[in-house]
């Protein structure tokens, strides 16, 4: 019985219905893991020991928010598979539809945190800003790309 409730509840969680399911479930799940990346980046960064000068939690919180939005649904959607193929099958596919994703912005956000750590000079504002308005672009053209739209 519990199994069949986890599934319908990932199951409805991954469908989208009208404007108020993609703020509901889109819109709320990013913003949720965006300000909890911000508050564990920003006490960290507060830790004693770690020159924080210049860094921006808030912009490298914006680089992971996207990717925990990905693993959300991922995990979601993985409860309503069963077996090992199909698991592979979903991690194939998630790697090939985020590629964008997981090539521009997890590097940034891992870079900005490891320059932090290490007390360099944090990346820029700028280009944090660039990474985060052109992942966007990239993915809806890897998208269009990916399945057909443009050939």
């Amino acid at each position: 019985m519990l199994r069949l409730t986890e599934i319908i509840v990932a199951l409805y969680l991954t469908s989208i219905l009208n404007v108020q399911d993609v703020l509901l479930k889109i819109g709320l799940p990013v913003l949720i893991m965006f300000l909890s990346a911000w508050i564990i980046i920003r006490r960290w960064v507060t830790t004693p020991g770690i020159a924080s000068s210049g860094f921006s939690p808030a912009a490298t919180s914006a680089l992971f928010a996207p990717l925990l939005l990905i693993m959300y649904f991922f995990l979601l959607q993985s409860c309503t598979q069963e077996g090992v193929a199909a698991h592979a099958e979903l991690v194939v596919l998630y790697g090939a539809i985020f590629v964008p994703t997981f090539v521009l912005l997890l590097p940034f956000g891992v870079t900005s945190l490891n320059r932090v750590r290490r007390q360099g000079k944090p990346l820029s504002h700028g280009l944090l800003c660039i990474a985060i308005a052109a992942w966007p672009i990239l993915q809806v053209v890897w998208m269009c790309l990916l399945f057909g739209e443009w050939e």
